[in-house]
């Protein structure tokens, strides 16, 4: 029999199980439904590859959920700063903080084809120490990265041709090499162009490679209403198509939820599936950021002052390194422009020097209390249990933005200054990267909910994937991370598959 798999998500993540099963499995059949609209050609392309602003405008909006027309769902202005982490157009706001927490205001996603993948910023750290999940060998996560980092067309830039950037580069190592903490270019998910520009990787370039002979059907604007099961066992779902209201159930051997860290453990929960674990452990990196006005004798004047932007392949990372004392991870970004909007009047505005948007992620550790909990009196405008978010940083979290905050203005003062009312603290929810809510685990024991290859913990035929997945205490961009599970994952699936297990 030819074995048929439902992915409910098309970001990075459900894509990549769509592309090895494809590859792998010559008899495979994979239906891959997403809830969101195509809003790039090609489907999950990055919109910064878009290169009319009013179309570029048109993507996000439409990435901004089923109510972004009344505004309720839109990420309200100045919540996110754009291009510190990802982007802050294209998304929109989910759940609410629960009773009695301070929860998350900004937490947010994408709904669209591709995911968050049509909106990241590309930026691929991958996991050390222990970022990584300990239960998985290191030579397993070597291989699994090496995969992902092919999947998502990672690269390394240098800054030939980017004086700029190679001067902030020089600044920031000099003031930090004496402590023995690694300054160094951020690696990013694109490709070159002749002209010293980047094409920047969407879910499209993990797409790409999915063999086109029939097998792969993706549905937009189809949502996913709770999993079937036969006993324990999960052989398909519920599916709504949003344009018509129609519901229907479509069987599966094997189903992948990869809907995101907010909105799996959600359909799971609709499903009647609830492992102690679902929707607790919650973390992101939370994040310090600011704006430096360089100083004018930290760079060279720019050839042609009125010409385009500096490649974006100018971000310089301060890895997490806590043998030497750096618990987190920096990022900075040198532009001519300022990131944020300066009022009129501020002498930071139009600075010849140029700006350095600057964040340091931190660790959130995790916690049982930090968690999602679901009312299903009160559900979404899609009819599925409302979310409520319980979160709060603690004082490990507070001692480390202490401490980051010194390592902050190091690199401020090697550059220049802040401008105004910055350094600052963004609120909970804004770097858009969820972990732990549907964490997996080494073993069955109330604290995870899935295993090492992402299959769920009694339910058989039910395999997650994103960054839900993630259990550690992790401060950096989780993309890279995420797919890397998901090539494991994938791994195992194709074992199973091909064995007819």
């Amino acid at each position: 029999m030819t074995p048929r798999v439902l992915i409910v998500g098309s970001g990075p993540t459900g894509a990549t199980y769509a592309r090895l099963l494809l590859e792998q499995v010559p008899d495979v059949e994979v239906l891959m439904v997403e809830a969101g609209p195509v809003v790039t050609r090609p489907i999950g392309m990055n919109v910064k590859n878009v290169p009319d602003p009013e179309e570029q405008a048109a993507a996000r909006l439409a990435s901004q959920g089923r109510s972004h027309e009344s505004g309720v769902s839109g990420i309200p202005g100045g919540v996110v700063v754009e291009g510190t982490i990802t982007a802050r157009q294209g998304t929109h706001l989910i759940g609410r903080a629960a009773d009695g927490s301070p929860g998350m205001p900004a937490a947010a996603g994408a709904t669209c084809v591709g995911g968050q993948g049509v909106h990241w910023t590309c930026a691929t750290p991958a996991p050390t120490g222990p970022e990584r999940a300990p239960f998985i060998e290191d030579a397993d996560w070597e291989q699994h990265l090496a995969v992902a980092e092919s999947l998502l067309h990672v690269h390394r830039p240098s800054f030939d041709g980017a004086p700029q950037a190679a001067a902030i580069l020089e600044r920031i190592r000099d003031e930090f090499a004496p402590d023995g903490i690694t300054v160094r270019p951020l690696p990013v998910a694109a490709d070159p162009q002749a002209d010293g520009s980047l094409r920047w990787s969407g879910t499209d370039v993990v797409l790409d490679g999915v063999p086109d002979d029939g097998r792969f059907t993706l549905r937009a604007e189809t949502l996913c209403v709770r999993v079937l099961r036969d006993g324990d066992r999960a052989v398909g779902a519920v599916l709504r198509d949003l344009r018509t209201g129609a519901e229907e159930e479509v069987r599966a051997d094997v189903v992948v939820l990869a809907a995101d860290a907010l909105r799996t453990p959600q359909l799971l929960w609709a499903s009647g599936i609830r492992p102690e674990a679902l929707g607790r452990y919650l973390t992101e990196h939370p994040l310090l950021f600011g704006v430096v006005a360089v100083r004018g004798d930290v760079v060279p004047p720019r050839e042609d002052p009125a010409g385009p932007v500096d490649p974006i392949r100018a971000i310089i990372a301060i890895p997490f390194d806590e043998e030497h004392g750096h618990p987190y991870s920096a990022q900075m970004m040198f532009s001519p422009v300022s990131p944020v909007p300066l009022p009129e009047g501020s002498r930071f505005r139009d600075n010849p020097g140029g700006y350095v948007g600057m964040g340091w992620g931190l660790r959130k550790w995790p916690r049982p209390e930090d968690r999602l909990t679901f009312e299903d009196d009160a559900p979404d405008e899609n009819g599925l249990p409302g979310i409520r978010i319980a979160y709060e940083l603690t004082d490990l979290e507070e001692a480390d933005f202490e401490r980051a905050r010194k390592h902050q203005a190091r690199a401020a003062a090697a550059l220049g200054e802040f401008v105004d009312g910055m350094p600052r603290v963004m609120p909970a929810g804004s770097s858009l990267h969820y972990m732990g809510t549907v964490r997996m685990g080494e073993t069955d024991d109330g604290t995870s909910v899935c295993d090492a290859w992402s299959r769920v913990w009694g339910v058989p035929g039910l395999v997650l994937a994103g960054n839900g997945l993630i259990p550690t205490a992790n401060s950096m961009n989780p993309t890279l991370t995420s797919v890397a599970l998901a090539v494991r994952g994938a791994t195992a699936l194709v074992t199973e598959l091909r064995e007819g297990a």
